[in-house]
């Protein structure tokens, strides 16, 4: 080949050489630019870690124990009880939680004893103290009621995000000695529960308008049935009953006296309503219903009465009124009967 010839292909050779030199550079260059963007743009990449689930923290939770003994002093017209106790607290936690436990529903507390016992792992507390706790009495059903006496127990300090209470059920409870008397124990319960206000009280760590506490609650059932106490409170209105009945066997000419007599009746049974109501502080026990039913006789009585004695101005024969006045009786009677039979058919009064 002619050497001008050579040398042109040869030039010609190296420059394609380099064109595809650079064509693959740049697009090995664009490759790995296309895949660092695939890379910046995939979930993989971009996925941040959940702030709420790393920054959450589990609340501590406190296991609180209690036991009762000693319960007296139980004042329906206060509507409180008294009773000695032990608390104790378990928690991994290393605050004394029953020294800043608050009893809801204490009229006062008096501590007399405060202990640590050693255990590995744990940090215990407990202490000893008496007692006043304000309760609802249930005195529909006295001198037969049953009574649900409640010990309610918050630790404000931190809200149920940061401290739960549990309560200890297996070494809760309370002695059944020196109960008070005509009093039997039913059942001891001790039992969580969370309260929420619309408000965070202040802490502005806390939701908007949103409190919530743990709480628990100790409570203890007894049943009184007591009859010589319902004789006590009803005798009144069962002898008043009985005069009632006696008037009808009066005779009808004799109205003034019957009158008289149901009178004394009805008031010795109002004075003995006033008595036992304000003996209790509380109105419409069964004891009471007692007394209503009596007044409600009387007041039939006098009806009949006054029936009768216009039967005897009328001139209708004095025997037929007596048959008149005997079968009103005896109607009154089996009424009187059922009506206690009903009110009193759960109730051993005897």
């Amino acid at each position: 080949m002619h050497p001008s010839l050579k040398r042109c292909a040869f030039a010609a050779a190296a420059t394609l050489l380099l064109f595809l030199g650079t064509d693959a550079g740049a697009a090995e260059t664009k490759g790995v630019g296309t895949q660092q963007a695939a890379d910046k743009n995939s979930p993989v990449a971009t996925a941040k870690p959940n702030s709420l689930a790393t920054n959450a923290v589990a609340p501590h939770t406190a296991t609180i124990g209690m036991y009762l003994f000693d319960l007296r002093n139980l004042n329906t017209a206060t509507g409180t009880f008294t009773c000695d106790f032990w608390i104790w607290s378990q928690s991994q936690d290393g605050a004394n939680v029953i020294s800043d436990l608050q009893f809801i529903n204490a009229e006062r507390v008096v501590w007399y004893v405060e202990g640590k016992p050693d255990a590995k792992g744990l940090n215990c507390y407990k202490r000893r103290g008496t007692g006043t706790f304000r309760t609802h009495w249930a005195l529909a059903e006295y001198p037969f009621d049953t009574q649900k006496l409640l010990i309610t127990m918050e630790y404000s300090l931190r809200d149920s995000s940061k401290l739960i209470l549990q309560p200890d059920t297996t070494n809760s409870g309370i002695s059944d000695k020196n109960m008070p008397p005509d009093w039997k124990l039913t059942c001891f319960s001790i039992k969580p529960e969370n309260v929420a206000f619309a408000s965070n009280l202040g802490d502005p760590n806390l939701q908007a308008g949103h409190g919530d506490f743990s709480r628990l609650i100790a409570t203890v059932d007894i049943a009184r049935s007591n009859p010589a106490e319902f004789w006590g409170l009803t005798s009144t209105a069962y002898v008043a009953a009985i005069l009632m009945l006696f008037s009808f066997f009066m005779d009808a000419e004799l109205a003034g006296t019957r009158y008289a007599l149901l009178g004394a009746a009805f008031l010795a049974t109002v004075l003995s309503l006033k008595t036992t109501v304000s003996g209790l502080g509380e109105f419409g026990t069964r004891a009471d219903q007692i007394h209503f039913i009596v007044i409600g006789f009387i007041f039939g009585a006098l009806v009949c009465t006054l029936i009768l004695n216009t039967l005897f101005h009328r001139k209708v024969d004095p025997h037929k009124i007596r048959i008149y006045s005997a079968f009103a009786a005896l109607a009154f009677f089996v009424a009187f009967v059922l009506s206690n039979i009903i009110l009193l058919r759960h109730h051993a009064v005897l």
